[in-house]
């Protein structure tokens, strides 16, 4: 009889356990990060450089590119393995907002060792919630000892089979606390997209940024050079005209104290070098995930050229932004997260009435005699506070928070479209300069070539010589500053068109 009944238990509790977990969240319908970009005109826009390949291996003798850093960030940088394991936490979560829906085992053992009754009782009991808001329960419990006929724990020498469920039926019916917690850590494991995606977009960005002022302290470093190698070959021409009295002994003086003072150019610039090799070295590791401090031999040769911005873009761009950036499928998932406390608060502002059904089974019929072996109770209970604060309070902060975050969504699409515009701005302007730049360089080497024949012809003197290499130097850094100016606007173009929130667009 025993066997037979916990048979008929477990087959009970296994049939009410199958609807114990809570519907899973569906996000809501957004566009896709990894969307292609809106169609363009490459042959008059600007250059797109190519995409790395995390599989990109270092070459230390080779020219150090952007696709080898891009490659290390994306694999080896520690802040964003540190982000990728925002999807771990969140899974983490979710799985203890599902122990809400865990099967629950408790068992009590008691004796009354004082009285005019002494018994021994013990029961167990498997209790599990279900996503509907019921609660189903069974279990065994046996009493040993005499016991009056009104006493609950009373059971026959055998014991007895209990099943039982309480059922809400106003608050926790549609929704209730362990399915808003479920729910909500569904939404916290999405919302682990859009941040690994913001980060990503950052640290590409930031990368990029570094690399291009590398590059840029590189060739400041190569201009303080040339000055200096052009005041050193002529110390012995300078001498040479003061033997033959072509040249007063001032101007040999002169260009030892242009000397010292180029040397210094040139150990500022090693310097600022230095300093920007080390910044980019928290970007680019090896195998061991080691900073590399890039060598001076690895600078680039030739610098890609800036190109012209197509003004026929803007919408494609921003149409493209918003469809990519982060922060608003973030938003949404907030939204969602929000709309959930909201629906909970809203929930508990009802009456708690439940009804409570528990059956019980005796497995024997000694010692005592009870007019029937099974027993069925039915039963309600009501809990109201009477003035609801609580829960109002929750409900009008949940509604509050849905309007903040409308609000929000709002001006991030304004900002969206303001970074776009922005970006642009930079890339025009950056350009214009570039152009300037380089068109003031190639004068002023013009203007030097001249004032060097000038000098030999004897119609120029050497301050001259030395103001026009240093205005040809000034205008070289100019164009150098442009260069920076535009790669790093491109790398915020990117960033704002969020064209690197995924692995298969990275790559400003």
């Amino acid at each position: 009889m025993t066997t037979r009944h916990a048979a008929a238990l477990a087959a009970a509790l296994a049939a009410a356990l199958g609807g114990c977990a809570p519907t899973r969240y569906r996000p809501p319908a957004l566009p896709p990060a990894d969307l292609k970009p809106a169609p363009q005109q490459p042959a008059a826009g600007i250059a797109t450089p190519p995409v790395p390949s995390t599989s990109v291996a270092p070459q230390p003798d080779a020219p150090l590119g952007l696709d080898e850093v891009l490659a290390s960030v994306t694999s080896r940088y520690p802040p964003w393995l540190s982000t990728l394991l925002e999807r771990d936490l969140a899974s983490g979560r979710l799985l203890q907002a599902m122990g809400n829906f865990d099967t629950n085992l408790t068992s009590k053992i008691g004796r009354q060792v004082a009285g005019y009754y002494e018994a021994t009782t013990f029961g167990a009991q498997l209790e599990q919630p279900l996503a509907t808001g019921d609660t189903v329960y069974g279990g065994y419990r046996i009493s040993e000892g005499g016991l009056p006929d009104y006493s609950k724990d009373r059971t026959q020498d055998a014991g007895e089979l209990v099943l039982g469920g309480r059922i809400p039926l106003f608050r926790d019916r549609g929704f209730d606390r362990r399915r808003a917690v479920v729910r909500q850590a569904e939404i916290d494991a999405e919302l682990a997209d859009p941040t690994i995606a913001r980060a990503r977009i950052d640290y590409v960005r930031a990368s990029a940024r570094v690399y291009y002022a590398w590059v840029a302290a590189g060739q400041r470093l190569r201009i303080a050079d040339n000055l200096l190698r052009l005041a050193t070959a002529r110390v012995a021409d300078l001498q040479r005209g003061v033997e033959r009295q072509f040249l007063a002994a001032i101007d040999v003086t002169d260009n030892e104290r242009l000397i010292a003072q180029r040397q210094t150019f040139v150990a500022r610039a090693e310097r600022q070098l230095q300093q920007a090799a080390l910044e980019l070295s928290l970007f680019l590791r090896d195998a061991e995930d080691a900073p590399v401090v890039p060598d001076g031999k690895r600078l680039p040769a030739d610098l890609s050229a800036p190109q012209p911005l197509d003004e026929a873009t803007l919408m494609a761009e921003t149409e493209e932004a918003m469809q990519r950036r982060p922060e608003l499928r973030r938003l949404q998932l907030q939204l969602d997260r929000a709309e959930t406390d909201r629906q909970l608060a809203s929930n508990q502002t009802q009456p708690q009435l439940d009804v409570v059904v528990e059956a019980s089974r005796s497995l024997s019929s000694d010692p005592y005699v009870d007019p029937s072996q099974e027993e069925l109770f039915v039963g309600g209970e009501l809990r109201l506070p009477l003035r609801q604060r609580d829960a109002y309070g929750r409900l009008a902060q949940a509604e509050a928070a849905i309007r903040r975050l409308q609000l929000d969504n709002r001006f991030t699409r304004d900002r969206i479209v303001n970074d776009v515009a922005d970006a642009r701005s930079a890339l025009r302007a950056a350009h214009a300069q570039y152009v300037a730049g380089r068109r003031n360089a190639d004068l002023a080497r013009q203007v030097v070539d001249a004032e060097k024949r000038a000098f030999e012809l004897g119609r120029s003197d050497m301050f001259r010589v030395q103001l026009r290499e240093l205005q040809f130097a000034d205008a070289e850094a100019l164009a150098v500053e442009a260069w920076l100016d535009w790669h790093r606007a491109l790398a915020d173009h990117r960033a704002a068109r969020g064209v690197d929130a995924t692995a298969a667009n990275a790559g400003p």
